[in-house]
């Protein structure tokens, strides 16, 4: 049995080679594009994979119910909530990542890194793989250093470094580190990042100057571990009570702490995808792979069933010698699986060939490793080999049915009849609504992408470069200070200024209650503002434009934050966005103007509104701000001020080169660091172009294999209408007649495809959109233009055909007649 399928197969890939490769290609798309999305949602979903412990940890996620903060989970916690989680409840285990900046310190040369500070059974807790070293005691003393595999060679030169010493500076201070123990590099898709691992001590702690247990402050990551998940859910409906026990009146008399601020457990699985927005693009993605595969199977089905007239003569001459309807089907399905492992195989060449391409243009790092990934290959390939055969088994029953003396005793080979045509139609239609809902929702995506890059920020971002080294471990104000003075001083700098806060940078992110002292309190909780504190010159530097009022500056008395012994009675000026005008309530910018608020249990006086500036995601809405003054940055505490610098005249690679000699000279021990606003706001608008150009590129793949099958029916119909054409020709009919007659009846389908797509790309299109602060209008360009796409490729796919077919001699075509 085995030898007459094989046979059979390789007779009809010999015989017609051009329906052979057409299923082929087909098949080999949908498959490379099944698996390079499947590789990208395994990739995605399987964050910390690495751990064996994975399934039973959790991270401490926060949410907050307040008016100005983005409501949903977030993954973190206070620094004091493992203590006081063991307090009430003894049986818990847990782990604190506390991450921090690092100085690294090798004779004159210095670098930045990120070290994380830990509990002593981190390493244990997690099951780290170590190189070298002992989980267990790597991190009982506070000297002690581990560190990865990549930072071993790159500081040392080799691995096998326990023992070694390095000098690194951070919050701690500067103190030479013993290495006790060298992790093994840890996959990219991994949440943790532990280049530099220490003990977090009771100094750390005192760092944090009271902030380490004050409820409503995220510092650093908490996860816990769970033997039982009855455990978690029973833990899990007891954190309301815990939060207003815990809180008690910090909140406020009125306020019920459990229904402001949320704790919850998130699985250790789920905390890259905690968004419910990034989670459904990856499954979008995933669906696009499905998508592409069900249209190359759509093409199986049509060429299969196209082509099986062409077979009738062979199942009636073997049906006639003795064979059976079951030996047939069984035949046919033992055909299409051979079809559909060789389609693999070229579909896994396929993904071989396009993952550097694909991980360019979507900004990932893919890769496929037969040896750790066979199994998951299998699984792959079997998930495919049976929804490729569920799709065979039409054909395969179809075929079988022939009667030997109908088929033997007729002129024409069969077509599969009225059922046969109708049933090849619509799933040209389904095929197309596909295609042009796909090219719709790429139109809709890519004219999002444009939108979010080209509206306004509210400041310029062109010319404005970010140094993060002012605010790094061991600057002091001294060195700020000749900093800022040396930049002023560079040709083609036109302004110099610092800030806690700047363009997609959220390292200093506080968000404060605001209440408003003209009228009174009311049952319903304050507003939130994000607050940001602003050195001198910062809305002329940034280009913010003022929309009333005044700005903050030094020739203001008032607008000084900083007031040597502040009472109840001290009244701060600020200026608010746009934005805070509304959350707060007032009717016009104008008439916020001279009101006072409670703002961080202090009066504050609104001098001036700006507008809003767009620094963060642009999924998330424009946060409310409050900005505040001081006149002299340089001391800020460590971590603050990041220092923003305008430019023009200036390529990117001059400004970075003349401020970090300027650095160089002012703080020689600490390492520069800098980039471009544009640069640093990419970070928010990388993945969505990413998703669009694999996005694109699925749609591109689904159009491809919609016009392989779409030019297989059209040279299956060309060659069984010969004799009609002939006729046709004869009584008159000229090329161009004959050949719209064709092309009209083949995008037949197509045409009614659009009218099913539009709706539904509609539908999917709003709900994607949605997810925007500033979604772009949806009009009816998109629609048409996504309609005028698929019908002109299928018009490139079966328009030459029809030409060659109208242009045959009618002698010829009916010579045998």
């Amino acid at each position: 049995m085995l030898q007459s399928i094989l046979t059979a197969f390789w007779r009809s890939f010999t015989r017609r080679p051009l329906y052979a490769a057409l299923n082929l290609l087909g098949l080999s798309l949908g498959v490379a594009t099944f698996v390079m999305l499947s590789l990208l949602h395994r990739f995605e979903t399987g964050y910390d994979s690495w751990t064996p412990e994975r399934d039973k940890i959790y991270a401490a996620g926060i949410a907050f119910n307040v008016p100005g903060i983005a409501p949903g989970a977030r993954v973190g916690a206070m620094g004091g909530l493992l203590e006081e989680m063991k307090l009430d409840y003894p049986q818990v285990r847990g782990v604190r990542d506390w991450n921090q900046a690092a100085v690294i310190h090798r004779g004159a040369t210095v670098s930045s890194e990120q070290i994380e500070l830990v509990d002593a059974d981190f390493l244990a807790f997690f099951q780290v793989p170590l190189v070298a070293g002992d989980r267990a005691s790597a991190l009982r003393d506070p000297a002690s250093l581990v560190l990865s595999e990549t930072m071993a060679r790159k500081y040392f030169g080799a691995v096998d470094v326990v023992g070694r010493r390095l000098e690194i500076s951070d919050l701690a201070g500067r103190n030479a580190y013993t290495v006790t123990a060298v992790i093994k590099d840890l996959p990219k898709n991994s949440n943790l990042r532990l280049d530099f691992v220490r003990l977090l001590t009771p100094r750390d702690v005192a760092t944090t100057m009271g902030g380490w247990s004050a409820w409503g402050i995220v510092t650093l990551q908490t996860y816990f571990k769970f033997d039982d998940p009855t455990a978690v859910s029973a833990l899990q409906a007891q954190l309301p009570a815990f939060v207003d026990r815990r809180v008690g009146k910090a909140f406020g008399d009125a306020v019920t702490p459990h229904e402001m601020l949320r704790l919850s457990f998130v699985p250790l699985r789920d905390v890259h995808l905690i968004d419910p927005k990034q989670r459904a693009a990856i499954e979008t993605l995933r669906l696009v792979g499905w998508v592409a595969l069900g249209l190359a199977l759509i093409n199986y089905v049509n060429l299969a069933t196209a082509r099986a007239g062409l077979r009738a003569r062979e199942v009636a001459v073997r049906k006639a010698l003795g064979a059976g309807a079951a030996v047939l089907r069984l035949q046919f399905l033992g055909e299409a699986a051979l079809t559909i492992a060789l389609a693999f195989l070229i579909g896994l060449a396929t993904v071989e060939l396009a993952l550097p391409l694909i991980n360019a243009a979507g900004g990932l790092s893919l890769g496929l490793d037969y040896r750790a990934d066979g199994a998951w290959v299998a699984v792959v390939f079997a998930l495919v080999l049976a929804v490729g055969l569920a799709a065979a088994i039409y054909p395969a029953f179809m075929l079988s049915a022939y009667q030997p003396a109908q088929v033997l005793a007729s002129s024409r080979t069969p077509s599969g009849g009225r059922f046969g045509a109708r049933l090849r139609e619509g799933l040209i239609m389904v095929q197309f609504a596909a295609v042009v809902a796909a090219f719709v929702l790429m139109l809709g995506f890519l004219g999002q992408v444009h939108h979010m890059q080209s509206l306004d920020f509210g400041f310029r971002r062109d010319g404005l470069y970010l140094v993060t080294a002012t605010r790094g471990v061991g600057v002091t104000p001294q060195q700020r200070q000749a900093f800022w003075s040396a930049a002023q001083r560079i040709p083609g700098v036109s302004g110099v200024t610092a800030s806690t806060t700047a363009p997609a940078d959220e390292a200093i992110n506080v968000n404060t209650t605001a209440i408003r002292l003209d009228r009174p309190v009311g049952p319903a909780l304050a507003p939130t503002l994000l607050w940001s504190a602003t050195g001198p010159d910062y809305f002329q530097t940034l280009g913010i434009r003022l929309v009333a009022g005044r700005l903050l500056d030094l020739a203001h008395g008032g607008d000084e934050q900083y007031v040597p012994n502040a009472g109840p009675e001290t009244v701060t000026n600020a200026v608010i966005s746009r934005g805070a005008v509304r959350q707060l309530g007032y009717a016009s910018p104008e008439a916020a103007l001279d009101k006072l608020l409670d703002y961080n249990g202090r009066k504050t006086r609104i001098v001036g509104i700006v507008e809003d500036t767009r620094f963060y995601s642009p999924t998330e809405k424009t946060p409310a701000k409050l900005y505040t003054f001081n006149g002299h940055p340089a001391y800020w505490p460590a971590g603050w001020p990041i220092t923003l610098v305008r430019y023009s005249g200036l390529s990117e690679a001059e400004v970075r080169a003349r401020l970090e000699a300027a650095w160089r000279q002012a703080a020689p021990d600490v390492p520069f660091e800098g980039k471009t606003a544009l640069v640093n706001l990419d970070r928010y608008y990388k993945p969505q172009r990413d998703r669009t150009n694999l996005f694109s590129l699925g749609a591109m793949v689904g159009a491809g294999i919609g016009c392989i099958g779409l030019y297989g029916l059209a040279a299956f119909n060309a060659s069984r209408r010969t004799r009609e054409i002939g006729v046709r020709k004869v009584l008159g009919a000229t090329r161009a007649q004959v050949a719209r007659l064709l092309v009209g009846q083949l995008l037949r389908p197509v045409a009614v495809a659009c009218l099913i797509a539009w709706p539904l790309a509609y539908w999917m299109l709003r709900r994607w959109l949605s997810q925007f602060d500033d979604p772009v209008a949806v009009g009816p360009l998109i629609f048409i233009g996504g309609a005028a796409a698929a019908i002109a490729i299928g018009l490139a796919a079966v328009g030459g055909l029809a030409w060659s077919a109208a242009s045959a001699e009618p002698g010829k075509a009916l010579r045998h007649d």
